[in-house]
C-alpha cells in the first residue's frame, strides 16, 4: 500500500470504530433504511434475488416472494451492522455473539488429532464466524478470495482477525493444508456458491434445479484424512446466533467426495427452507447452469 491509501485504510476503519459504539437500535434503524433504499429505490440485485427466489420455491405466489425479499433486504444490511457493533465490543461481549451449541464436538474430533474442515453456507451471519475463536483453544482458519482493492482488503483483514480467526487466500489454503495434515486445526468453508465448473459428477438437485457444488474442501479432506463437519447457524434474536456441528464424514467411513457433498447439500437445503430470507439470495448462485447435467436427488 502506498502512503494514500494507508491513510484512506486508517480513516475507514476509525470510521467503522466509531460506528461500532452508536447503540443498536441506532445501527438497526440504519440496517432498516439501507435495506429499503437498496431493495426499494435502487433495486440493488432485485431481479437476481426475484429470480433466484422463484426458482427454489415455486410453490409461492408472486406476493409472497416480495415479502420474502423484503426479508432477506433488512437480514442482508443487519449482517454489516452486526459485524461493525461487534467491532467494538470486548472478547467477552462478542463471545455471546455467536454461541456453539455443541462446541464439544470439535474439541473432541482435535483431541484426537483430526484435522477438521467445517462446511457451511452465506446463512444467518457467516461474518460473525470471525468471533468463533472465543470458545475455542486450538487454532481455526477461514478460507477467504482475496480483494482487488489494497484498502478493502486490509480492513477486511483486520476485521476478520480481529479475535484470532486465522485467513487463508483460496488459492493457498490446498497447499497451506496439505503441509498442516499433522497438526491438527479447524477450517471453515463457506461452500455454496457457483463455481466455473461443469462437472456433473458435482452437480446436485439443489432448491429445486441442478446446481455445481465446489469440492475442493471434500477433496483436501480425503487426501489429509480430515473429519468433515457441516454448521448450521441460526438467528435466536436480532444481532445474536447460535451454531450446531453435524457430523459429514470421519475418515473412517471412506465416503467419496461425491457422498461428502451429499451430506453438505443436504443438510445446506434444509436450513434454508427453515429461514429462507437469511440466505445469500442476491448471489448469481445459477449462472452456470449444466446443459444435460445429472443431478442427485
Amino acid at each position: 500500500m502506498n502512503i494514500l491509501q494507508n491513510v484512506l485504510y486508517r480513516i475507514l476503519y476509525a470510521i467503522v470504530r466509531l460506528l461500532a459504539f452508536l447503540p443498536v437500535r441506532l445501527l438497526r434503524l440504519k440496517a432498516h433504511a439501507s435495506a429499503f433504499v437498496a431493495g426499494r429505490i435502487l433495486r440493488y440485485r432485485y431481479s437476481v434475488v426475484i429470480q433466484n427466489m422463484s426458482r427454489a420455491f415455486p410453490e409461492k405466489n408472486y406476493k409472497e416472494i416480495k415479502g420474502l425479499a423484503r426479508e432477506f433486504y433488512r437480514h442482508f444490511f443487519e449482517i454489516f451492522f452486526e459485524v461493525i457493533k461487534t467491532a467494538g465490543m470486548s472478547p467477552g461481549q462478542a463471545a455471546k455473539r455467536i454461541v456453539p451449541s455443541n462446541p464439544e464436538l470439535l474439541t473432541e474430533l482435535h483431541s484426537k488429532g483430526y484435522n477438521t474442515i467445517v462446511l457451511g453456507g452465506h446463512l444467518g451471519n457467516w461474518e460473525l464466524l470471525s468471533d468463533m475463536p472465543l470458545h475455542f483453544h486450538f487454532s481455526i482458519y477461514t478460507l477467504y478470495k482475496p480483494l482487488s482493492s489494497p484498502i478493502a482488503e486490509k480492513l477486511m483483514l483486520r476485521i476478520r482477525s480481529h479475535f484470532g480467526l486465522k485467513l487463508l487466500p483460496m488459492q493457498k489454503a490446498g497447499r497451506f493444508i496439505l503441509g498442516k495434515k499433522d497438526f491438527p486445526a479447524v477450517y471453515l468453508f463457506v461452500g455454496d456458491q457457483s463455481p466455473t465448473h461443469k462437472d456433473p459428477e458435482y452437480c446436485f438437485h439443489f432448491l429445486q434445479q441442478p446446481s455445481f457444488f465446489f469440492n475442493g474442501a471434500a477433496r483436501l479432506a480425503l487426501a489429509t484424512g480430515s473429519a468433515v463437519l457441516y454448521y448450521s447457524m441460526r438467528r435466536e434474536k436480532p444481532g445474536y446466533y447460535s451454531v450446531t456441528y453435524k457430523p459429514i464424514a470421519l475418515p473412517e467411513d471412506k465416503l467419496s467426495e461425491r457422498e461428502i457433498l451429499e451430506r453438505y447439500v443436504k443438510y445446506l437445503e434444509e436450513d434454508i427452507r427453515k429461514d429462507p430470507a437469511h440466505w445469500l439470495w442476491s448471489h448469481r448462485r445459477w449462472k452456470n447452469r449444466p446443459e444435460q447435467g445429472k443431478a442427485s436427488s
